[in-house]
């Protein structure tokens, strides 16, 4: 039979479980579709991109919004963004993950940018790039 204390940490830890898996979730995304626009309005980063990776796929992940977060745009994607690519360096080609960072504002029904931190009320997002990173190459 188990004790108290086990069953207490045991149920715990699978609500922990369910809490953090329904948070964070992954949602696929199209580069020329979802990411190129806002990349390409940094022309800088758009032709650092085009010239230093080739994507091995046009899908890549994004960061899924859940139901209980925000309500009117479920399923919908927010960076940061990944995608398996191939980087050519300078010593040969390299199997990397590009990691396009952006930032993210949030907007009500009436289009006023929410800043007090209760997102539930959001209707609309934009994103525009803030940063690149690359990252060994997911296994």
């Amino acid at each position: 039979m188990r004790s108290w204390s086990t069953w207490v940490l045991s149920t715990l830890g699978a609500i922990v479980l369910v809490i953090s898996t329904g948070a964070y979730a992954d949602g696929s995304v199209s580069f020329k579709a979802d990411i190129a626009p806002f990349v390409n309005q940094r022309p800088f980063f758009a032709d650092f991109i085009a010239r230093s990776f080739t994507l091995t796929t046009d899908t890549g992940w994004g960061v899924r919004i859940d139901s209980p977060t925000m309500p009117d745009m479920s399923g919908a994607r927010i960076g940061p963004y990944q995608f398996q690519a191939i980087w050519h360096s300078p010593k040969g080609d390299v199997p990397v993950t590009l990691i396009i960072d952006t930032d993210v504002k949030y907007f009500d029904a009436k289009g006023q940018e929410i800043l007090s931190g209760d997102l539930t009320k959001t209707e609309k997002i934009t994103e525009s790039l803030s940063s690149v990173e690359v990252e060994p190459a997911r296994k």
